[in-house]
């Protein structure tokens, strides 16, 4: 019932839709019509020339059958029209409405020739079609069909260029549909084949509206930034270009360079530099891989030497304060100058030639030393070169090399020595002594100052503190008196009495003062070579306090023995100046018997009667200090000995945790693991006391302050 209510519901809706399905080829049957009456007038006419049949008999039966033919082709068109199918039907309305879809489309076979397109992609058509089916390059350059292809599994994003301006770029998503039709083996058919059905969507509005709300992003966002000269008092030294105008220089490269970038500059501190830009400004100093480093080194820097700065960069952080801590952060992870470090969420990048090169290379902070050397030799009108009092076989090399690389340039110079009859001094330089050119350039203190001028050049090795100079006055006569400039070299730590000078190189990296004047040699001899004598004497003082590099040693050490041993240094003839005599051998039996641990075992202490020379003495309690430092679960050692109105003492530690110039604060000086003391105003009694004090005061502060933090962490 349902059915038939529905049937009777919509019956022009049902003729409608049969009415749709039904097509008639006009043009067709009036082709078909005409061609059939010529055909049948054409039949007539040999009928009546071989028969006799009449006119109006023909004329007849040409009626007839033309009546006949007329109704057969209109029916048989009628049928035929009946049997067009829906599917028919739909292709065909589909195919125009595709036509006049807003959005482009192409059908093209696998070769990219297109077979058709509807009006919206011919008007991104960037050439005139020329044929019935053009190749896709041909009127789209931006589109091929191996770009049609993998756009099939993926939507392509593509950019192109209408015309030569910026605003004239276009920007569109490619996506496919392929089929296939026929079968592929036919080959002969060109109509069989894979065909793609491409969209083309143009999102030019939406990518430029992106690309303006990143470039907004990108300006708005601020990168923080610190900037620092590195090393511009060495540079100064070295090249003789005063602080103010190689400052000034870089300032005016930074200024320049950071405005350009539309950025600002601040200077909070002396040669110190806050940057702030735009991330866009920034991400063309990446680009160009922070140019300005190089622009700066190369337009600041000499031949004797050069000055570079190093920078930390961040653009990360929820504030500006954070991200300059970042930048701090940055800043300090710089391993050597001439470096640009940006930190992106703890992840660092450098940017910058390394600046920094090992001794054999010939360049790096030993060729800074000799080229400030150089310099001040060439200014001065004389050299005058001391170590420390009762020297050691250390502070006499030293001073040896220095002479040298005097020479090298100027023969006015002279080493202070009080007591040339001093064993270590006698034994070193038993050879050096009877050379030519050594001749009465051993002087004491009275000679040496009378020789002070205002252009006096004194360069001290091995020690940095007045007090324990060969000759303080003739330090206080330069520094207070006439003005002259005062060099350091050494090794030992600095502390609160370390003397002032013009200028100082104290690394306690080294082993020795003579590693460092090694190195400086290697590099700065130029119109003379190191003698044997001169070689041997400054591998002595290596392997002094080095213990024959069992202690100490590094790369340098071993880069500088390698130099002195290529110099003809004897270190044969080395040990033998180390070898103990009977006098020597029980002195260190009755120090070293006379032990006691102290701070709960810890430390070994040893105290007891030094011999006649206090050089010898020296010797004796340093081998002390280094072989109780073989005795299980000891941290340092320290050993003190008695010579007449002066104590010597030497510590010694080998874990880097006790520091051996702590333990002797007030009575000597040194390094970490390495120390010694001197006193001739105290008893033994005091020295001892001061040196108990000072043991009890480092490792409660230190050692067992940090046991206790570390058992309350643990609980």
């Amino acid at each position: 019932m349902n059915n038939n209510e529905n049937e009777n519901k919509n019956p022009n809706e049902k003729r409608r839709i049969g009415k749709k399905n039904t097509y008639f080829n006009y043009p067709l049957a009036f082709f078909l019509c005409t061609g059939v009456g010529a055909l049948i007038l054409s039949l007539v006419w040999l009928v009546s020339a071989f028969t006799e049949i009449g006119g109006f008999s023909l004329l007849v039966f040409a009626t007839v059958l033309y009546a006949f033919a007329i109704f057969a082709v209109v029916t048989l068109l009628a049928i035929l029209g009946r049997t067009a199918t829906r599917r028919e039907l739909i292709i065909h309305r589909f195919d125009k409405m595709l036509d006049n879809m807003v959005f482009p489309y192409i059908i093209t076979n696998e070769k990219g020739i297109i077979v058709k397109h509807n009006h919206a992609a011919h008007e991104l058509f960037h050439k005139k079609a020329h044929g019935l089916m053009p190749e896709i390059s041909d009127v789209m350059p931006f589109i091929t069909p191996a770009l049609i292809a993998r756009s099939v599994n993926e939507r392509v994003e593509l950019q192109y260029r209408v015309g030569d301006a910026p605003d004239e770029t276009r920007y569109i998503i490619i996506q496919s549909t392929e089929t296939l039709i026929g079968d592929l083996k036919k080959t002969a058919d060109p109509t069989k084949g894979i065909y793609y059905l491409t969209t083309l969507i143009d999102i030019t509005d939406e990518k430029r509206q992106l690309i303006s709300v990143a470039k907004r992003l990108e300006n708005e966002t601020i990168v923080m930034g610190r900037a620092e000269i590195d090393d511009l008092k060495a540079f100064s030294n070295s090249t003789g270009i005063s602080e103010k105008d190689a400052s000034d220089k870089v300032r005016e490269l930074l200024t320049d360079w950071v405005i350009h970038l539309n950025g600002s500059i601040f200077e909070p501190e002396t040669r110190k530099f806050i940057i702030m830009m735009p991330q866009s400004s920034f991400g063309r100093c990446i680009r160009d891989k922070f140019q300005i480093l190089d622009t700066i080194r190369e337009a600041v820097s000499t031949k004797e030497d050069e000055l570079t700065v190093s920078m930390g960069f961040s653009a990360t952080g929820d504030n500006l304060s954070e991200r300059m801590r970042n930048a701090d952060i940055a800043f300090e992870q710089r391993k050597s100058g001439n470096k640009a470090v940006i930190n992106t969420a703890g992840e660092m990048t450098y940017y910058g030639r390394d600046r920094r090169k090992a001794i054999s290379e010939g360049t790096g902070e030993y060729r800074r030393i000799g080229n400030t050397l150089r310099r001040l030799i060439s200014e001065s009108s004389g050299v005058l070169i001391m170590g420390h009092s009762r020297p050691d076989y250390d502070s006499i090399g030293s001073g040896i090399g220095i002479a040298k690389l005097v020479s090298d340039i100027r023969n006015d110079w002279h080493i202070v020595i009080n007591d040339t009859e001093d064993e270590n001094f006698s034994r070193i330089t038993e050879d050096i002594r009877g050379k030519e050119e050594y001749e009465g350039k051993f002087i004491s203190e009275a000679e040496a100052l009378r020789l002070v001028r205002s252009d006096t050049l004194l360069i001290i090795s091995d020690v940095n503190c007045v007090q324990n100079m060969e000759s303080p006055e003739l330090y206080r006569a330069l520094r207070e008196k006439t003005g002259g400039k005062i060099v350091i070299l050494d090794h030992h730590e600095k502390n609160d009495r370390t003397a002032e000078s013009d200028f100082s190189y104290i690394d306690t990296s080294c082993s020795s003062a003579s590693e460092i004047v090694s190195g400086v040699l290697e590099i700065s001899l130029h119109r003379s070579k190191l003698l044997g004598e001169e070689a041997t004497a400054l591998l002595a003082g290596i392997m002094l306090d080095t213990k024959n590099f069992t202690q100490y040693a590094s790369g340098k050490t071993y880069a500088a023995a390698e130099y002195l041993s290529r110099s003809s240094g004897k270190a044969e003839k080395v040990k033998k100046l180390f070898d103990a005599d009977y006098e020597t051998f029980s002195a260190e039996y009755s120090i070293g018997s006379n032990m006691r641990l102290i701070s709960g075992g810890r430390i070994a202490l040893c105290s007891g009667k030094g011999l006649s020379d206090e050089a010898k003495t020296k010797i004796v309690i340093g081998r002390v200090a280094d072989r109780l430092m073989n005795m299980e679960g000891i941290m340092a050692s320290i050993v003190i000995a008695e010579n007449g109105t002066r104590i010597n003492a030497s510590a010694r530690s080998g874990n880097n945790k006790v520091n051996c110039a702590e333990l002797l604060r007030g009575v000597g000086g040194g390094n970490f693991n390495n120390a010694g003391g001197r006193s001739e105003e105290l008893t033994m009694r005091e020295f001892e006391d001061i040196v108990l004090q000072n043991v009890e005061r480092f490792m409660s502060e230190n050692i067992d302050s940090g046991m206790k933090n570390s058992n309350s962490s643990s609980q």
